[in-house]
């Protein structure tokens, strides 16, 4: 992030330009919503990052990317262009130590992801869902380990 502007909690208007003017600005929070910078791969934290969506905060923090493309190929014949679409989908849980882990990803969560969430007993004796990776599932299943375990 080269700039930003914000208006601050007095309702002044803030604008800060350049890189080294700027702090590492980690989340922010955008018409509704809080919106937290996350690593482009979730087990490469330093590279690339993207600025995803917070949909459960807490504990584990759990962000939501989504990037929608639609491209038309002009082409030639009876049949003219060809739409294409394409997107890209992150899906990532911030653990307590700064870990990011993959949701999607199988590994991630039977390695290291469903392990921490069974080490709390409020959770195992309340959660009977099963481990689920769907977007709906796995946000339920977070919400309740927030609500229960410190």
């Amino acid at each position: 992030m080269s700039s930003i502007d914000y208006t601050d909690m007095e309702g002044k208007t803030v604008e800060l330009k350049g890189k080294k003017n700027l702090t590492d600005v980690t989340s922010f929070y955008m018409n509704g919503n809080v919106i937290d910078k996350i690593p482009q791969k979730a087990n490469k934290p330093k590279s690339y990052v993207k600025w995803a969506r917070r949909v459960v905060d807490g504990k584990l923090k759990v962000n939501y990317y989504y990037n929608g493309m639609s491209v038309n190929n002009m082409g030639t014949g009876f049949m003219g262009g060809v739409n294409t679409n394409s997107s890209i989908t992150k899906f990532f849980i911030k653990m307590p130590d700064g870990t990011f882990y993959d949701i999607r990803k199988s590994r991630d969560r039977k390695k290291y992801i469903i392990p921490y969430l069974k080490q709390c007993d409020a959770f195992n004796s309340e959660y009977n869902g099963d481990f689920d990776s769907s977007y709906e599932e796995f946000t339920k299943m977070i919400v309740i380990y927030n609500s229960l375990c410190k």
